[in-house]
């Protein structure tokens, strides 16, 4: 009779570890897609960053040299729209540069950015926004975020 219950327990003891690897298993297959898709928007998030910043910075550069030669430091509005959009055609992002005056420029980018392991959902919305003044000779502009 004692043989019969030793045969038991020994079998039972194995179920905890079979239990704990597959639990185990699981877990880092969850990590594995998490930092798959965490990397993802990593890099996505850089891609957009920099051509917004690009983008608010070649707006920035269409200075007005009529206002310019009569001590103004002012945008053409027009033509800087037109530079911040070229330059977020050319980094193949879409964004807008709507809010562009004749003393700022913003760039902004909202984009949809497909995972590749659909644990967090099968998409995630980056949203940059980057603002840049003129700047010429003494005059200082900035960049802000």
């Amino acid at each position: 009779m004692r043989e019969s219950g030793r045969t038991r327990s020994g079998q039972q003891r194995g179920q905890t570890l079979v239990i704990f690897a597959l639990v185990l298993s699981l877990f880092l297959v969850w990590m594995i897609a998490l930092v798959a898709d965490v990397g993802t928007l990593y890099v996505a998030y850089d891609r957009f960053d920099n051509a917004a910043l690009l983008a608010a910075q070649a707006g920035a550069s269409a200075v007005d040299t009529g206002q310019l030669y009569q001590g103004n430091l002012r945008l053409d509005a027009g033509q800087a729209r037109l530079f911040c959009e070229q330059s977020l055609t050319g980094a193949g992002v879409q964004g807008s540069c709507d809010q562009t005056t004749s003393t700022l420029v913003v760039a902004d980018i909202r984009e949809a950015v497909q995972l590749p392991v659909t644990l967090l959902g099968q998409s995630a919305v980056v949203h940059i926004r980057h603002a840049a003044k003129p700047a010429y000779g003494t005059g200082v502009g900035t960049v802000t975020t």
